[in-house]
C-alpha cells in the first residue's frame, strides 16, 4: 500500500513538473511584434531595427494592410446599429372621426381609436445582427494578424539585404586587397622580365592573376551597388541617407 501510494505520488509531480515545464514554453514562445517593428513614433534599440523600422513604415503594403483593418472595424460599428434598419413605425389618423369630434352632429358617428401609432421590428435581426458582428470582429482580428504577419516578413527580408550588404562591403575590402597583392606581383614580374631573370610563362601567369584580381574587384564594387538598391527597395529611401543615423547609434552604444 505504501509502495502504491508512492507511485503515486511520483507520477502526480511528474506530472506537474511537465506541466509546469509546457506553460513556461508556451508563454516563452509569445511573440511581441512591438519589438519585431519598433512601432511608429519610438526609438528603435539599434540601426537593424531603425532601417526594419523604415522599411514598415515606407511599405505600400503596410499602408494596405491598415486601411484593411480599418475598414473591418467601421463593418463592426455598423454591425452594431443595423438592427435600427429593420424597424418600422406607422401613425395612421382616422380623419372622418376626428372631423365629427371636432364637429359633433347626432347623425354622425365616432369611430375609435381616432389614430394608431404602430412600431415593428424583426426579431430574427437582433440575432443575426449580433453572429454578423461576431463575423466581423474576427475579420478585424483576422487583419491584425495580417498586419502581424507582414511585420515579420519585412524584418526578414530588410535584414537580409542588409547582411548582404555588408557581406558585399567587406568582399570588396579582400578583393581589393588580393588586388594590390597581385599587381606588386605583376610589376615585380614586369622587372625581372626585363632584366630577363623571368620567362614568358611566368610573366603571363603574373598578368592573368592580375586581370582576374582586377575583374573580381570590379565585380565586387557593382555588387554593392546592387545590394544598396536591393535594400534601397526596402526602406524607401537613399542608402547614404540611412547610414547617417547609424553613427548615432554607435555613439549611443547601440
Amino acid at each position: 500500500m505504501q509502495q502504491h501510494y508512492k507511485a503515486l505520488t511520483f507520477r502526480f509531480l511528474l506530472i506537474l513538473f511537465f506541466l509546469n515545464l509546457y506553460s513556461q514554453q508556451s508563454i516563452s514562445q509569445i511573440v511581441d511584434f512591438n519589438k519585431i517593428v519598433t512601432p511608429e513614433g519610438q526609438r528603435p534599440a539599434n540601426f537593424e531595427d531603425y532601417l526594419v523600422q523604415l522599411a514598415w513604415l515606407n511599405s505600400p503594403q503596410t499602408q494596405i494592410l491598415n486601411f484593411e483593418k480599418t475598414k473591418e472595424e467601421m463593418e463592426v460599428d455598423l454591425k452594431r446599429t443595423e438592427w435600427m434598419d429593420d424597424m418600422s413605425f406607422s401613425f395612421n389618423i382616422n380623419e372622418v372621426s376626428l372631423e365629427n369630434v371636432l364637429a359633433p352632429d347626432p347623425n354622425n358617428f365616432v369611430l375609435y381609436p381616432l389614430y394608431q401609432f404602430s412600431a415593428a421590428v424583426s426579431l430574427g435581426s437582433f440575432t443575426n445582427t449580433k453572429k454578423e458582428r461576431k463575423l466581423e470582429e474576427v475579420d478585424v482580428k483576422i487583419a491584425e494578424m495580417e498586419a502581424n504577419e507582414h511585420k515579420m516578413s519585412i524584418r526578414a527580408e530588410t535584414l537580409f539585404r542588409y547582411n548582404k550588404l555588408l557581406l558585399a562591403i567587406e568582399t570588396l575590402k579582400v578583393r581589393v586587397k588580393a588586388e594590390e597583392v597581385s599587381k606588386n606581383t605583376f610589376d615585380l614580374a614586369q622587372r625581372r622580365f626585363k632584366n630577363a631573370e623571368l620567362d614568358m610563362e611566368d610573366m603571363l601567369r603574373a598578368s592573368e592573376s592580375y586581370s582576374a584580381a582586377t575583374e573580381k574587384r570590379l565585380s565586387a564594387e557593382t555588387n554593392i551597388e546592387l545590394a544598396k538598391l536591393s535594400l534601397e527597395e526596402m526602406i524607401g529611401v537613399k542608402w547614404e541617407v540611412a547610414k547617417r543615423f547609424e553613427g548615432k547609434y554607435k555613439k549611443s552604444g547601440n
